[in-house]
């Protein structure tokens, strides 16, 4: 196809230019492609445009097929619909998503059983992924938990009850009386441990066994 030619008045259309200038670069009119096909046969080169009323779209010939040239399509305006801002009718047409109007029903969100009031709790937590999985296998409930509120004991000290399998205060009763034997009166030879009072007073208290020394000042 040859580009634009200005005729003069009386100048003679040769057949080749009138092939080249209008017959080419004519814009043909169908009521489908299977009408054009049956009109122009095999008499087809590339670069010419037609337009089919079928489908209302403006084709050209690459030489091998036809391709479209637009598609108009049906769509008259864009509009902004729930949590959207934006649209339009003409030209380019942005749509805006408003992140504080976006809600998402539980049941859309496949295997998630708790309740908006339970999701809310994390509502302002700044943990990191590394932090949160330390605890990673816990199972005390939040009873449990709550007894370490208030600790102030370092790590140190904590591992001081490192084994613990047991109660500590029944484990210390075991270890005193194993120390002092469990006898109400101290008996001749008895292995057990007594108090020795040294004292300017006279005795008071104590238990069988035990010695109190008076001394005067």
């Amino acid at each position: 196809m040859s580009g634009y030619k200005a005729w003069s008045i009386g100048e003679v259309v040769e057949a080749g230019d009138f092939q080249t200038y209008i017959q080419n670069q004519t814009v043909m009119k169908f009521a489908d492609a299977a009408g054009r096909t049956s009109e122009l046969g095999d008499s087809v080169s590339e670069g010419m445009l037609s337009y089919l009323v079928s489908t209302e779209t403006f084709q050209y010939y690459t030489g091998a097929v036809w391709e479209n040239i637009s598609n108009p399509g049906d769509i008259t305006a864009v509009t902004a619909g729930t949590a959207l801002t934006g649209g339009g009718t003409t030209g380019d047409v942005t749509l805006n998503v408003d992140l504080s109007a976006v809600t998402i029903p539980a049941s859309q969100i496949s295997d998630l059983t708790a309740t908006a009031a339970e999701l809310n709790i994390l509502d302002g937590v700044t943990a990191t992924s590394a932090e949160l999985n330390i605890l990673d296998g816990v199972t005390a409930d939040a009873t449990e938990l709550n007894l370490l509120d208030g600790v102030t004991a370092t790590t140190t000290e904590l591992n001081f009850v490192d084994g613990v399998t047991s109660d500590i205060q029944t484990q210390l009763d075991v270890r005193v009386a194993e120390t002092n034997g469990s006898v109400t009166t101290a008996a001749t030879g008895s292995n057990v441990v007594r108090n020795i009072t040294l004292s300017t007073a006279a005795p008071t208290g104590g238990s069988d066994g035990d010695v109190w020394l008076v001394y005067e000042a």
